[in-house]
């Protein structure tokens, strides 16, 4: 088992129990040594506690995850040779060409526009057994997916991640980041502002892009909800402090998405109806975004808070001083506290959020920049829910609610790439 840091051993007698809990409170949450120095062990999602589970046990399988799924394998991280979305279509089923074609961020549909004034980045990943049960159980085909039992749950082990990406201009150091080539869709306008065509769009081949955002949702026993759990580069942006004026400064250095003294209402503004190319041959767009973090650690309790903390610094420790890895950190991660609670169909955490825990207010700063800043929207759940879904094209069947909605790779094929609606 790889979690040990933070997990208790049943005892027969109850006080002996009691106390090694207590115990187990003050032990710092760390990464076991035999991570490190070798291959990383494969996570074992099925094998997730189940009794005595900690907080610290989320976040050790959370890195556990990043650090596998960043482990070279033939020369590039594991993560590369996951599938693409394309894959839960049957035509597309084996596709691993991770051409970047994301700039729109989730609800906001704001573009995170680097010093450099280009687009960041992203593309979607998912792993073999996500990429099955949407094949076995044809869930592309929207007639089946409407029809499909509400209380079914995706498989313990399923997978999907998604990527940041800012692109590296020719006299700029990324030597601390993990760069590579990558194709990019070029942006055009669309509808008055800079956007990423639906249809057609030009292709940009071998540009070098750093990765500076790292999202995680898997399902471990008994959590169908997933654990969904965030990672960037240590650079990107400052936290706001714990009780952060407005019109006070965030941070007196810069940082890879920030100027020193920016204030913090100049920060995480979306640009939505704003932005505008400055040469759309150089793909150079304005205005550029200030960001900050807005909740350490993505909020949560003093136990959440501490966990991430130490796991992150005894991560780090002892990762090598060579790898770039060392330079990317946990923000957080949120999942259920069962004993509240468990995923049902219709749920949304605007209406019932008593049984979210860990960090309840977890946002990537590449990746939710300018949601973080609404609460109604600034965690996972918020987003990714099984609520029913009623904005869909014309002539379509209103999706109820269900378990699988949490998948939004679902939802934007069952609404032919449309925008996703908020719960209410």
């Amino acid at each position: 088992m790889f979690f040990i840091a933070c997990k208790d051993q049943p005892k027969k007698d109850s006080k002996i129990k009691e106390d090694t809990k207590e115990m187990a409170v003050n032990i710092p949450c760390s990464a076991p040594s035999d991570w490190f120095g070798g291959s990383i062990p494969v996570p074992a999602p099925e094998k997730f506690p189940q009794i005595d589970v900690t907080n610290c046990d989320f976040h050790q399988i959370s890195w556990q995850y990043f650090l596998w799924l960043t482990e070279e394998v033939n020369g590039t991280p594991r993560f590369e040779s996951l599938y693409t979305d394309k894959a839960i279509l049957p035509e597309f089923k084996d596709d691993q060409y991770h051409i970047l074609d994301l700039i729109e961020q989730a609800l906001s549909k704001g573009i995170l526009i680097d010093k450099n004034n280009r687009a960041v980045y992203g593309n979607i990943m998912i792993n073999e057994i996500y990429r099955d049960y949407i094949l076995d159980n044809k869930l592309y085909d929207p007639e089946t997916m409407n029809g499909f039992d509400p209380t079914a749950d995706f498989p313990v082990g399923a997978l999907s991640a998604k990527a940041t990406w800012k692109i590296v201009q020719p006299d700029e150091d990324a030597s601390n980041l993990y760069t590579k080539k990558a194709d990019i869709e070029l942006l055009t306008l669309v509808d008055g502002f800079p956007r990423v065509p639906k249809n057609n769009p030009k292709i940009q081949k071998n540009v070098e892009v750093a990765l500076v955002g790292f999202h995680i949702a898997v399902v471990v026993e008994g959590h169908s909800e997933f654990i969904w759990a965030s990672f960037e580069f240590k650079d990107n942006a400052p936290n706001f402090a714990a009780n952060q004026d407005p019109n006070g400064i965030v941070s007196d250095k810069d940082w890879l998405f920030y100027d020193a003294n920016t204030i913090a209402r100049q920060t995480n503004n979306d640009n939505v109806g704003i932005a505008k190319f400055i040469d759309e041959n150089a793909q150079t767009v304005s205005p550029v975004t200030q960001v900050a973090r807005q909740y350490i650690n993505g909020g949560g309790d003093e136990t959440n808070q501490k966990n991430i903390t130490n796991l992150n610094e005894n991560v780090a420790s002892q990762i090598s001083a060579q790898s770039v890895w060392r330079n990317y950190f946990e923000v957080g991660a949120v999942w259920f506290n069962t004993s509240k609670g468990t995923l049902a169909p219709n749920w949304n955490p605007n209406v019932v959020d008593s049984m979210v825990t860990g960090s309840i207010k977890l946002s990537n700063a590449t990746i939710e920049t300018f949601t973080q800043k609404v609460r109604s929207q600034n965690q996972c759940f918020s987003c990714h829910n099984s609520n029913a879904m009623t904005n869909v094209p014309t002539g379509m069947k209103l999706l109820g609610g269900k378990n699988i909605n949490l998948s939004h790779i679902l939802l934007n094929n069952y609404n032919d790439g449309k925008e996703i609606p908020l719960p209410n």
